[in-house]
């Protein structure tokens, strides 16, 4: 039955892949009489050829063009020969990427004057240690959240906030930078008078 190993290209580092990078494999096989086919899995799941996502697969080899996050985690390779069948170790692919947006985050929020609001930002990042930056934009100006109004806990923020007057409705802007790089595009969260919240859904439904 083959032996089947995973070995990462020599020029790359396993701790340093960034989103972008082409990542290539080599499937190392021992097997007598010889392997007359080799297979790549990711996360159990067969890789076939497919230039358009940038799968390149040539006998014992693997090419990954331009990885992203969905590229990360784990890849064997599994010989063939007429004594049977032999899947190697599995090794872990890890992507690193700059902070982004995580989905499905509330973004509109309906806050009265004088009531204290707390407004979580959540990102996806690796690594996760990431450091967060709140804005306030309104029609007048653009002012940088003070640090006292904000926590932090892994890869969300909670900045506290309480508008005084029509002048602090508008929208909290927050980003977050990690070793890799900073956030493209802020995460964004409309502060507006509470009622108003329910008015505007409510004329979606109604007024269309």
């Amino acid at each position: 039955v083959p032996d089947a190993s995973v070995r990462l290209g020599s020029s790359l580092d396993p701790n340093a892949i960034r989103e972008g990078t082409d990542v290539y494999f080599d499937c190392i096989v021992k097997a007598h009489p010889a392997v007359y086919k080799v297979e790549w899995k990711h996360n159990n799941k067969t890789l076939t050829r497919n230039i358009s996502q940038g799968v390149i697969v040539s006998k014992h080899s693997l090419v990954l063009q331009g990885v992203s996050r969905t590229t990360a985690g784990n890849y064997t390779c599994v010989g063939f020969n007429a004594e049977g069948e032999g899947s190697s170790p599995t090794f872990e692919l890890n992507v690193m990427y700059a902070p982004t947006c995580a989905p499905n985050q509330p973004r509109v929020y309906g806050v009265a004057k004088q009531e204290n609001a707390e407004i979580r930002c959540v990102v996806d990042a690796n690594p996760p240690d990431v450091e967060f930056k709140w804005t306030f934009n309104n029609s007048a100006e653009s002012i940088d959240v003070q640090a006292s109004h904000i926590s932090r806990l892994g890869t969300s923020s909670i900045v506290s906030y309480t508008p005084m007057t029509e002048l602090d409705y508008g929208t909290l802007l927050c980003s977050a930078t990690n070793k890799i790089g900073k956030q493209r595009q802020p995460c964004v969260f409309h502060i507006i008078a509470a009622g108003y919240e329910f008015m505007t859904a409510h004329c979606r439904m109604v007024c269309a």
